[in-house]
Formats: structure tokens, C-alpha cells, sequence
């Protein structure tokens, strides 16, 4: 079976009891990493949304016209729709459409150039092609077509504008050829926007003229082979090893514009009038799609990330002060180049959308720190993050409140308080949200905060004056609050204010992604993880299924409650497209299978590599360079219930610690010699070499 393909055999279905639900479409899709396109249809046309991760209307405040916005529409005019098919092969980025008697190949090359060709007999080849551009929220549309070049322009620009936005589309037909009654066109479209090209109507123009379609089809393919070839997972369980490699295609195709990484609905874009403007939201929706980036040996897919965290660090430095603190914090969302989508003047909270939460700049730096262990790339950390996640802490440095020996977190709401503003708003019914005291994920945060600035710290020998009060603070922290419910010792949201919620994951952040409960934190503190986890199932939670499934592996429940967990999203969510259809945000869900399974296959965010720590023995599985913690790829295969391979990259050159029963000797691959190794029950430590693969045996 091919678990890098897929077939779609109807429709895309956009309304449900006449309701739109597309929002999170169905159709097709394929992208570059910027470039996206979603299959859509009409009563009798093909209907084929393009949008562009950096084609942003700039207009602020919290409920303006603001946001992302699709570029607009490819139709092509007279398909037999009624006979469907569209195969997806995601290790090419290639769709092979069939409709009817006319078949079509379509794929987006790595150059913001979209290619299809349509075939069709010859006395059923009438297709009108063209591009549609909405007129919606007050974009201003225009045309200029030359030398058979079709050119459309779409713009956002004037007073009501922070910045002008501006897109250029041109249509070229390549070729047309016809031979034993089938008549085969071969089409380009270019994309081009000001943040590519000052230019960008002339560049658009210039590269749909300069167009390879066969050369840019090789590089599209090539592309797409290289990027599963940096990784690869095998399991017994074919419909989740296939859904775990469309969720990181889908993921790859709309991470790839460094300086616009995508918001809630990545480039699927189809309409002006997405949710929450497509922003970025702080508190997990902006950081979920990046959880599994680096285990499945993607760490390129970050490399956006940080360009809208770092443009906000003067508002964050602005926001820190209104609460009378030094360093950064942020509000629940923002847009690219600091959009403000945030300023609400009768909010609580010096009119901006806090709602009540003080820990989103906590949370934008875990994505930053769990890069920074799974590849201690120094020089990238110096240049991309280091003084952002110093400056978070600083602003936690000064909010702590040090009581008894203790840091105390006052004042910060673990779920939004949505009312948290206006004349309506009833403080008594908020009181202990608004006056938490220790709320469960925000401790998880700040402890994984300070470990990541230490160690960074460290590494590259900076800010030594810190260290004693880094320390201070790892240290002494305040511990997880913690109840009795149903009998049972749980993890209670917060020591003082909310105690408990039965739908998303909150509760549960300190363990993943925090990163601060794992099989080495002890037998009770286990057993409250574990009260906690199944005090109600959250397996199928709109907001919290991707981090729900990943946690349970990092404390050990049931492997085929978590197997069973991802069929259930699959069959309940998942879309003929494999996007998963969730009310809480478009991408992000997509990191839930291949988190999970690679928590389950491998672990090392406690400084031990363990090989299958959450899997059913039973079942045969491998994997090939999963990314570990220390700069580390692992290799390993399961078979008849026994590690019959396992091999360890070093890509750092740092101690290397494995827990695996059994091994004997581990073995230099390039000098072909046994090295020295410390063993420790299961558990063996050995030096390495930069750039060096050992076997262990």
C-alpha cells in the first residue's frame, strides 16, 4: 500500500443542511510551503481556490475588516463533474484529476507557479479558463492583459490600511496540441505579491512567460521526495502510517514562507471571511502545528516561525510595562508585521485582548525551546530566538511573587475569560478567574521557560549574571495544584480559581507540550497524570485532541487507548483532503497523528532516548531518523517484540544516554570499532562524535 496517496471519488461537499461548512474545505489541495490551492466546485464549473501565505489585508483592531484573504478563483468552465476522481500523491505533490471524459494533472512548483494540463476529445475540449478575483472587503480589482498573458491584480491600499497588501495572477496557456482525437493544453499561473516583489505585476508577468512546465514538474517532485526522505515511519497500522505522512505534507505546504508562516488556516484560504481573521492566536493555536516538526526531522519547517514573534517584540515590550514588568508579553493574537487585531478599548486590561492570561509569550517560546534541544544549533539560536525567550523570562522574572520560599503566579486565568470587557461584563462571575493564583499550564510553561533560557544561557556562554536566580526559580517553583475528584487525586487547574473544566486540554499542558511530567517524574505524581487523563476522555476534544493524544504517551497509558484515540479523529474528523475538520482553528489538528505516534515510537525530552516507550509490542513497527533531544537522530526497528535494530546519529557530538534492554556494545559505523560505554540497569550513556552514526547491538 502507498501511504503517500490518497483518492478523493466526490464532490467536495461545502454546505450541510444549508449551512457553509467549508471553512475547513474538503476538496483537494496541494501547496509549495506558500502557495496553496483547495478544488471547489459550482452548478457546472471547476472551481479552484488559490491563497498566499503573505496575502494579508493590514487593517487593525479586533474586529475590523482585517486578516488573511484569498487571492481568488481558477474556473474552469464546462467538467463533467458528476464522474469524480482525484488522486493525491503527496511524496510528488501531484494531483491526477479525472472528470469524466476529461483527466487533468495540476501541481504548484516551488516557485509560486501553479501548472495543469487538461485532455479532453477534441469535440469536448470547449473549457473556459479563467481567474476570478473577489471585490470583498474593500479590495481594489484590476486587469492588464498582454501577449495572450491573462493578468489580474488585487490590492488592499489607503487611510483604512496599515500597509498596502497587493497580489498579481497571470494566466498563461503554455501548449495545445492535439493527436488521435484528444486535444491536450498545458496551462501556467503565476502569484506574486509587493512582500516578493516591489514589482510584483511585472514579476508575475515575467515568470508565467519564463514558465518549464516539465522542468518545474522534476523540481516539484524532487522537492517533495527529498522532504519524506528526511524521515520515515512503518506500521502494521496502514491508515494511520497514511495519515501521518498527508498530515506533514499538508503541514510542509503551507510552512515554507519565512516571513508570513501561517495562521489558523494556513494558505486553504477560499474566502475573505475566515475565523478570528486566520490570525495567530498565543495560547496553543499559533504553536500546535509545530509540535511534531522537529521528532519527525523537520526542523527547516520552523524557520518562519519566530519573523511575527520577533516583529511584535516592541508591543510586547509595551504590554510588559502595562503590568509593571521589564521584558516581553504578548495578547492573545496579532497579526503578520505586528498586525493589531488585539486593541479593544473597553477591555479590562488596558484595552488590549489579554483575556485575562498572562502566560501567550511563555507559550510562543516553547516551540523555540523544543528547537533549540533537538538541535543546539548555537549560531541559529543567537540569530532566531535567544533574545526573545530571555526577555520572556525577564518579564517572569519580575511578575513571580516569591512567597515562603516559593514562586507564586498571581492574577493569570488558565482558560481566556471571554467576557472579559465591557459594561456587561460581571466581575462576580469571574472573580476567581480574574484572581488566580497558580493555574496548572502556566507553571507548566514558565518551569519549561526557564530550563530553556538556563540551558541555552550556558551553552552560549551569555548572561551569567542570571544563573543563580534561574536556578532559584527551576527550583522552587511553585508544585502542580492538585484535588480530589471522584475520589481520585487530580491536577487541579488552578490553586485558587478554576478547578476543573471537562472540555479542552488546559489541565493537561503542563505534561504536553510543557514538557514537565514524563516515565522519569515518579511513581505519584504518574498516578495523578494518570487520574487526570482519564478523569474524562478528551480524545475527540475540538481544542485539544493534539495535545491530548501526545500526552498520554509521555506518561504511559494504554497504547491502544491512543491507537484507538486517532481512528476515532480520523473517522469523526477527518476530510476526503485529510485536513481534520475541528472547530478550534484549521492546521492545527494536523499535528495530532504524527505527535502521537512519535511520542509513542521514541522519547527524549528527558534527556534519555527510549526506544517504543508507549507501543504494543505485538505489533511490528520501525521508524528512520525521528529527531531526539541532544541533536540525535534514531533509528530503530520492532520485531516479534524484540528491538532487532537501532541506530543513533550524532549530529552534535553530545553524551548520548539510551534506555534499552539488552545492549551489549555499541559500535562507531564510520571507524568500525567498538567504543566504551556506562550502563545503568536498561539504561547506557556513551560519548559521541559530531556527525557520527553508531550501531547498538
Amino acid at each position: 500500500m502507498n501511504t503517500y496517496y490518497n483518492e478523493i471519488t466526490s464532490k467536495p461537499i461545502n454546505t450541510v443542511d444549508g449551512k457553509v461548512v467549508y471553512k475547513i474545505p474538503s476538496g483537494a489541495m496541494c501547496g509549495n510551503g506558500d502557495l496553496g490551492v483547495v478544488f471547489d466546485n459550482n452548478e457546472r464549473d471547476l472551481v479552484i481556490h488559490i491563497s498566499k501565505c503573505d496575502f494579508w489585508k493590514f487593517d487593525s483592531g479586533a474586529h475590523g475588516t482585517g486578516g488573511i484573504k484569498t487571492v481568488g478563483d481558477l474556473k474552469i468552465e464546462n467538467i463533467d463533474l458528476e464522474e469524480y476522481s482525484i488522486k493525491q500523491y503527496f511524496d510528488k505533490g501531484l494531483l491526477l484529476c479525472k472528470f469524466g471524459s476529461t483527466e487533468m494533472e495540476f501541481f504548484v512548483a516551488p516557485e509560486n507557479l501553479i501548472y495543469f494540463e487538461v485532455k479532453a476529445p477534441e469535440a469536448e475540449s470547449d473549457h473556459g479558463v479563467g481567474i476570478c478575483l473577489p471585490d470583498t472587503c474593500g479590495s481594489v480589482n484590476s486587469q492588464l492583459d498582454k501577449s495572450g498573458v491573462v493578468c489580474r491584480v488585487r490590492e488592499f491600499s489607503g487611510a483604512d490600511v496599515e500597509r498596502e497588501s497587493a497580489v498579481a495572477v497571470c494566466l498563461r496557456e503554455i501548449s495545445s496540441d492535439k493527436a488521435e482525437g484528444i486535444k491536450t493544453t498545458r496551462y501556467c499561473i503565476s502569484v506574486v505579491t509587493n512582500f516578493d516583489a516591489e514589482d510584483y505585476v511585472n514579476k508575475a508577468f515575467e515568470m508565467v512567460c519564463d514558465c518549464d512546465y516539465d522542468t518545474d514538474k522534476v523540481k516539484t517532485q524532487e522537492k517533495w521526495e527529498s522532504f519524506f526522505s528526511a524521515s520515515k515511519v512503518t506500521l502494521q497500522d496502514k491508515e494511520i502510517e497514511s495519515f501521518y505522512n498527508s498530515s506533514l505534507y499538508h503541514l510542509a505546504d503551507c510552512m515554507g514562507n519565512k516571513g508570513f508562516p501561517p495562521g489558523l488556516f494556513g494558505n486553504f484560504v477560499t474566502d475573505d471571511f475566515f475565523p478570528w481573521a486566520g490570525d495567530y492566536h498565543m495560547n496553543y493555536n499559533y504553536e500546535a502545528p509545530y509540535y511534531c516538526i522537529f521528532s519527525a526531522n523537520h526542523p527547516e519547517l520552523f524557520d518562519g516561525y519566530m519573523t511575527p514573534v520577533n516583529d511584535m517584540k516592541s508591543e510586547a515590550k509595551r504590554m510588559a510595562e502595562m503590568f509593571g514588568c521589564k521584558g516581553y508579553a504578548f495578547p492573545v493574537s496579532f497579526g503578520p508585521k505586528a498586525l493589531d487585531v488585539y486593541t479593544l478599548p473597553d477591555c479590562k486590561e488596558h484595552g488590549i485582548l489579554f483575556l485575562g492570561q498572562k502566560s501567550h509569550a511563555a507559550y510562543a517560546c516553547v516551540i523555540p525551546i523544543m528547537h533549540w534541544f533537538s538541535t543546539y544549533d548555537k549560531e541559529y539560536a543567537r540569530e532566531n530566538y535567544y533574545d526573545f525567550v530571555l526577555n520572556t523570562a525577564a518579564f517572569w522574572e519580575d511578575y513571580l511573587v516569591k512567597k515562603n520560599g516559593r514562586y507564586v503566579i498571581k492574577g493569570d486565568a488558565a482558560h481566556e475569560i471571554p467576557y472579559y470587557r465591557g459594561r456587561k461584563f460581571k466581575y462576580i462571575t469571574h472573580f476567581g478567574q480574574v484572581n488566580t493564583i497558580n493555574a496548572i499550564n502556566s507553571l507548566g510553561l514558565v518551569k519549561l521557560l526557564f530550563h530553556g533560557v538556563y540551558d541555552m544561557a550556558r551553552e552560549l556562554g551569555l548572561n551569567t549574571e542570571k544563573y543563580a536566580l534561574w536556578a532559584d526559580i527551576i527550583e522552587n517553583l511553585s508544585d502542580f495544584p492538585t484535588f480530589i475528584k471522584k475520589g481520585k487525586r487530580c491536577f487541579r487547574y488552578a490553586k485558587f480559581g478554576i478547578r476543573w473544566r471537562d472540555d479542552n486540554t488546559v489541565g493537561l499542558q503542563h505534561i504536553y507540550p510543557a514538557s514537565q511530567i514524563g516515565l522519569s517524574s515518579g511513581e505519584k505524581l504518574l498516578r495523578i497524570a494518570k487520574n487526570s487523563y482519564f478523569m474524562n476522555d478528551r480524545r475527540l476534544d475540538d481544542n485539544g485532541s493534539n495535545s491530548y493524544l501526545p500526552a498520554g504517551a509521555r506518561i504511559g497509558v494504554d497504547p491502544q487507548f491512543l491507537i484507538d484515540g486517532i481512528h476515532q479523529n480520523i473517522d469523526e474528523f477527518a476530510l476526503p483532503n485529510r485536513l481534520f475538520r475541528h472547530h478550534g482553528g484549521g492546521i492545527e489538528h494536523l499535528t495530532t497523528i504524527p505527535a502521537t505516534i512519535n511520542e509513542m515510537l521514541m522519547q527524549s525530552y528527558e534527556g534519555v532516548i527510549r526506544l517504543f516507550p508507549c507501543w504494543n509490542k505485538k505489533s511490528d513497527a520501525s521508524f528512520e531518523n525521528l529527531r531526539a533531544n541532544g541533536a540525535f537522530l534514531v533509528s530503530a526497528e520492532l520485531k516479534n517484540e524484540k528491538i532487532s535494530s537501532l541506530k543513533i546519529k550524532s549530529l552534535r557530538g553530545r553524551k548520548c544516554v539510551v534506555e534499552c534492554e539488552g545492549i551489549s556494545s555499541v559500535i562507531d559505523a564510520q571507524t568500525k570499532t567498538e567504543i566504551s560505554f556506562t550502563a545503568a540497569g536498561n539504561t547506557i550513556n556513551f560519548e559521541t562524535r559530531e556527525n557520527t552514526e553508531y550501531v547498538l547491538i
